[in-house]
């Protein structure tokens, strides 16, 4: 086998070992930092209130 095909067979089991920047935890734990945040955003500032509240009558009629 020579070196290249050594690199790429290397490449490939490392490549396949991971799964990505986050991991499942760092997902669940990502979004549900995101929601905290947007209901402190909402629940703190009434501008961001008003212009959800004008953004959901526009869909609803």
């Amino acid at each position: 086998m020579s070196k290249a095909d050594q690199i790429i067979a290397n490449n490939t089991r490392v490549s396949r070992r991971k799964q990505g920047f986050l991991g499942q935890r760092g997902r669940i734990a990502l979004l549900a930092l995101t929601t905290l945040l947007m209901l402190f955003v909402y629940f703190t500032q009434s501008d961001v209130r008003a212009t959800f509240a004008s953004w959901t009558s526009l869909i609803s009629g």
